[in-house]
């Protein structure tokens, strides 16, 4: 920890203690009471510790250095912009200590969670809910053991989050380089388990203002690159390596087709379609968009389908297990729901679908089925890519 309290309760920060100072005062720990000594060498960066046998359950033991560097990296930082700010501040409430509390405007206090060890998805969704609930906002911002490479962990799922602007966005810091890297605009690379995004990375110096990052969110441009024709060729050739490599998901996929009549080979084109934030859903996307289509397919042509039987058909797929989404708590259940939205969309720009009116469609026609390899891959070739989501 970087904070502890003196005898006479006055809050001290481990930063500002002179190397002469440390033997002469009492530290205790701000949350348990106890007795913690300040830590302090030519190479580690100064911070209190408990005594051995010390059982708070809120300072917890065992920081990494890098973590104990990074706080000090934005504490430093948002102190010079004159921001207001607390290093480890109790919040006896919620029982709760984020790493910073800082106030960016006069309304919201706004926590910031530097994370450099594992956590259990239950401990983070229960910290998030705690500040959400009793009216902070919060920022959790990853250690380098979880920087974003070409795969999306579950762990790294949990800090995904969202912006009107920019997308889906994760936030990391680099201690080493004083940077913070913003990867905004993330997706799902069709229906791979790889995901690309842009990145900006921002010098944490007297020139770069918080307010300054936040804004630049709005000026950041997504990728609006529309997906090739080549990615769905690539798509039918991972399923069918999946098949051939006996992946359990795509195993279990093919066994239900073939109880439907339908093969690998003579899937339709739309369970290929990939489809905005397909990152927030577990389910294989193939499996998922077939169930879907067979229960768009029961309709007659020219019957209506509402929005709200969409979304009823969603809730009981769900319920069925039939549609599992990731665990994402900073990503709201209305924007994962949006990706059935944006798959019904692809379904009205391949014309099995027309909209009538913002929450009406009617069935125009069935998908088409193929009859061997060639014919697929050679209508796939003959695709413009017009029709895919971006």
């Amino acid at each position: 920890m970087l904070v502890a309290v003196s005898k006479e309760n006055q809050y001290i920060n481990a930063l500002d203690v002179q190397k002469n100072e440390k033997q002469k005062k009492d530290y205790y720990c701000p949350s348990c009471k106890e007795p913690v000594f300040l830590k302090q060498g030519a190479i580690k960066q100064p911070h209190f510790t408990h005594f051995q046998k010390s059982d708070c359950t809120v300072f917890s033991e065992g920081e990494t250095q890098e973590h104990i560097l990074g706080k000090k990296i934005l504490y430093q930082w948002l102190t010079q912009q004159e921001i207001p700010c607390q290093l480890e501040a109790y919040l006896p409430n919620l029982k709760q200590r984020p790493d910073l509390l800082v106030w960016l405007d006069e309304q919201t206090p706004t926590a910031i969670e530097f994370q450099c060890s594992a956590l259990s998805a239950e401990r983070m969704i229960e910290r998030t809910l705690g500040y959400t609930k009793n009216g902070y906002r919060v920022y959790w911002i990853l250690g380098q053991n979880f920087h974003l490479k070409n795969k999306l962990t579950s762990f790294q799922r949990l800090f995904i989050q969202e912006h009107k602007k920019i997308g889906c966005y994760f936030l990391e810091l680099h201690v080493e380089s004083n940077d913070i890297a913003i990867h905004y605009d993330i997706s799902q690379e069709g229906n791979s388990s790889y995901v690309i995004s842009q990145c900006r990375y921002l010098k944490i110096d007297k020139n770069t203002s918080l307010n300054a990052v936040i804004h630049q969110f709005s000026q950041y441009s997504k990728n609006t690159k529309l997906e090739s024709k080549k990615k769905l060729i690539q798509s039918h050739y991972l399923l069918n390596r999946g098949r051939n490599y006996q992946v359990p998901i795509i195993v279990d996929f093919q066994k239900y087709i073939y109880k439907k009549g339908d093969s690998l080979v003579s899937l339709p084109l739309e369970v290929y379609l990939p489809v905005k934030n397909q990152l927030f859903i577990k389910t294989l996307s193939y499996f998922w968009k077939y169930q879907f289509l067979e229960w768009i397919m029961k309709r007659n042509s020219g019957e209506i389908i509402t929005k709200k039987e969409i979304d009823q058909q969603t809730t009981l797929m769900i319920k069925n297990n039939d549609l599992k989404f990731h665990v994402m708590p900073l990503v709201s259940d209305v924007s994962k729901r949006k990706c059935i939205v944006h798959f019904i969309t692809s379904l009205n720009k391949r014309g099995l679908l027309t909209l009538i009116s913002q929450s009406e469609w009617i069935v125009q026609k069935e998908p088409q089925r193929y009859n061997n390899e060639k014919e697929k891959i050679a209508e796939f070739l003959m695709l413009d890519g017009s029709f895919v989501e971006s």
